[in-house]
């Protein structure tokens, strides 16, 4: 074979083709388990949060809905 040749064989490029996605799909779980292990170590604090915000003290308690009638009764 020419120096050129083993990059033109079907063969080698299906298996180099190949090789390259399994590397790909490796890193990228890895790279999913790394984002699931921060999520979960998260949660808990994003739990509290909401609790502030959906307690009723964010000072909108007193607004009214001036739009109450949009169902098309105008």
């Amino acid at each position: 074979m020419s120096s050129g040749a083993t990059a033109q064989d079907k063969a080698w490029k299906s298996k180099e083709q190949a090789d390259e996605a399994q590397y790909a799909h490796n890193k990228e779980q890895e790279q999913l388990a790394t984002l699931r292990e921060k999520l979960e170590s998260e949660k808990p604090k994003a739990a509290s949060t909401e609790r502030d915000f959906e307690g009723g003290f964010g000072g909108q308690e007193d607004l009214e809905d001036r739009f109450a009638t949009t169902s098309g009764e105008h």
